[in-house]
């Protein structure tokens, strides 16, 4: 009986390694300047990374245990630049609460990253763990606190030990590489710009269908943009969920405020924007873009987050965030030559 059993462990530790360590030898292959095409399409998430800052963006496959970064090219189409062996949350299914060990699945931005030492100084010994460096997550993100999520502190970052690389599902919910690769990735990363997608499996679409979508998405966010210009505020307030909630404010709320602000200017505004990063998940839709906003009292710049949500009426607006900034040279050319295309 024994026998049998051990040769039973035996054919199932082969079918592991035969599995897990083909994913590792594909893991640490570097793709080098590989078209996408190869891959038979393009990452159904990225309709669009914009035009006006570094296009990386990385994509964080659960089952396969790797995580992928892609590079924009001028055509529109996508290069896979790098793939690295990632391990991920001790259990498996999209992270609910805190404490859960699960790795969320959905759109996430890079927004800030400490070293070693920071971490020592911050955490103790116990930061070890995390090896030379880790890069923050936005978890939760709009999407995730509308769904009632919780939990935070979710990383991409190193290990003590290369050897725990081996074991595919071994974090509390973070995304981990080996040390050498946690330095590497750094070259990709710009903080609250690169974004990261993850997910059981990458799917991946057609360059007619992501243009296709590309060009919906654009166009809707172009009649948004004229209808707030214009002050056609049942227009523009028809681009919003009756979900919507920002600001404290919820959709009815927030065609007062608008109106409000309408009224009381002393003249007509003006709203440029930049060619919109466009990323997706399931029924979500993420864009964003640079805005500028002129009337006789303000010229406001910054960026602008539109979270959309696929309802019976098409994609709504759940939520905005605007960050206010400084505006730069490369910025406001952006804009200029947006404005081109537009007219």
């Amino acid at each position: 009986m024994k026998t049998k059993s051990y040769h039973m462990f035996i054919k199932i530790m082969a079918i592991f390694f035969s599995t897990y360590l083909g994913n590792f030898a594909f893991a640490e292959k570097p793709f080098g300047q590989t078209s996408v095409t190869a891959l038979n399409g393009i990452p159904s998430s990225f309709i669009s990374l914009g035009a006006y800052h570094p296009t990386f963006a990385m994509v964080v496959e659960k089952n396969f245990h790797r995580l992928s970064v892609f590079k924009l090219l001028p055509d529109g189409n996508y290069t896979l630049v790098r793939t690295y062996l990632a391990i991920t949350g001790k259990e498996q299914g999209d992270k609910k609460q805190r404490g859960d060990n699960r790795t969320p699945e959905g759109i996430y931005f890079i927004v800030g990253q400490k070293d070693s030492s920071e971490l020592l100084r911050q955490m103790g010994p116990g930061a070890r763990k995390y090896g030379p460096r880790a890069f923050m997550l936005d978890y939760p993100n709009i999407f995730d606190k509308r769904q009632r999520k919780t939990g935070s502190g979710i990383w991409i970052h190193g290990v003590d030990s290369d050897a725990r690389m081996l074991r595919p599902f071994d974090t509390e919910g973070c995304v981990a590489l080996k040390n050498e690769d946690i330095i590497d990735i750094a070259q990709y990363v710009s903080a609250f710009q690169t974004p990261v997608v993850i997910v059981d499996e990458m799917q991946t679409i057609s360059m007619a269908a992501i243009q296709k979508q590309r060009q919906n998405v654009i166009e809707m966010v172009e009649a948004w943009r004229k209808s707030w210009e214009n002050s056609d505020f049942a227009k523009y307030i028809s681009f919003y969920s009756d979900h919507f909630q920002s600001l404290g404010k919820n959709k009815e709320d927030w065609r007062e405020f608008k109106a409000k602000l309408s009224e009381t200017r002393k003249g007509s505004i003006t709203v440029q924007i930049s060619e919109p990063k466009i990323l997706a998940f399931r029924n979500q839709l993420l864009v964003e873009f640079f805005q500028r906003y002129t009337s006789p009292e303000r010229d406001d710049f910054g960026r602008k987050f539109l979270y959309l949500r696929q309802e019976n009426q098409g994609f709504k607006i759940i939520a905005e965030k605007w960050y206010n900034s400084q505006k730069g040279k490369t910025d406001l050319t952006v804009l200029n030559d947006t404005k081109k295309r537009q007219d």
